[in-house]
């Protein structure tokens, strides 16, 4: 679609801070203004766009509306891209023994480099095509590896905790320059759908604003767990990481709220780690057997 094509503009950062320039350049130029942009009402509905742009990441900042738990079990994850760092690894197993979490998802590693580095999590699952790893405190089970039209597989697996489940879909889409994009996340909001809780997680190389975020949101009936919390932007376009975006992305469905989320700054990824704190509800499983 048209519209998803300006998805460009939300991700490459120099695209969308050279539109606003232009915008903002040929609005405050007088002759400009009086030879093409005539009647004012042109140029005060450049203005307009340019205000409306910065609204929009003042969005995050509005919580989540919770929804009623009834006696719901406690978890916490954290996701992060590796770019394929050792370094990156070992920074991340820091991290979780600062910052504990029951889950943690990964993308871009190759598995001889996670062999020893989350030894203390007794279950895990992959999909080494994907490079997308899972490890886990609670049982897994359902294991899937969705495929995408040119695009990487999902690794979606059914997490239990304690005797309330949800399912787990970890992903890392293609750039917004590519059409297979919009259509990964439309099959990840579907995914979504089919189970009563969901979590929805990784590199999804797309912004909170931009078009089809925000559609998979809506068709999913996701949350954004970054809601409430700001903008924490998790790529990094500079070494000193002073200009990023929000790409990376927890979201959630269901019988679930999300009680914390924070961003963690990493030196050896180009991407940060983003980690949650949720609480589950939904049906009671059967108790395991002894």
């Amino acid at each position: 679609m048209v519209y998803d094509s300006f998805a460009i503009f939300t991700h490459f950062i120099c695209y969308f801070l050279a539109y606003s320039a232009v915008i903002a350049v040929l609005t405050s130029t007088t002759f400009f203004a009086r030879c093409v942009w005539s009647p004012s009402k042109w140029r005060k509905g450049a203005v307009f766009v340019v205000f409306v742009q910065a609204l929009v990441p003042l969005s995050l900042l509005i919580p989540n509306r919770s929804v009623e738990l009834n006696n719901p079990e406690k978890f916490s994850v954290t996701w992060m891209n590796l770019h394929y760092e050792t370094a990156a690894v070992n920074e991340l197993v820091e991290i979780v023994k600062k910052r504990p979490s029951d889950i943690v998802v990964v993308a871009e590693a190759r598995t001889q480099q996670l062999a020893e580095a989350f030894s203390d999590y007794p279950f895990s699952r992959e999909v080494t095509s994907a490079s997308l790893y899972v490890f886990s405190k609670f049982p897994l089970s359902k294991v899937t590896s969705v495929s995408n039209d040119n695009d990487r597989d999902f690794l979606v697996v059914e997490v239990r905790v304690k005797r309330r489940k949800f399912t787990l879909l970890a992903a890392h889409v293609r750039w917004p320059i590519y059409s297979e994009h919009a259509k990964t996340l439309a099959n990840a909001a579907q995914w979504a759908t089919r189970s009563e809780n969901a979590i929805v997680l990784g590199d999804l190389n797309s912004t909170p604003w931009a078009a089809p975020f925000r559609r998979m949101l809506r068709d999913g009936d996701l949350k954004h767990s970054r809601q409430g919390y700001g903008w924490l932007n998790s790529w990094h376009i500079d070494s000193d990481k002073h200009f990023g975006l929000p790409i990376d992305h927890i979201t959630y469905r269901g019988q679930i709220n999300n009680t914390n989320f924070e961003l963690i700054e990493t030196e050896h990824s180009d991407h940060s780690a983003i980690r949650g704190e949720y609480v589950l509800a939904g049906k009671l499983t059967r108790k395991p057997r002894d």
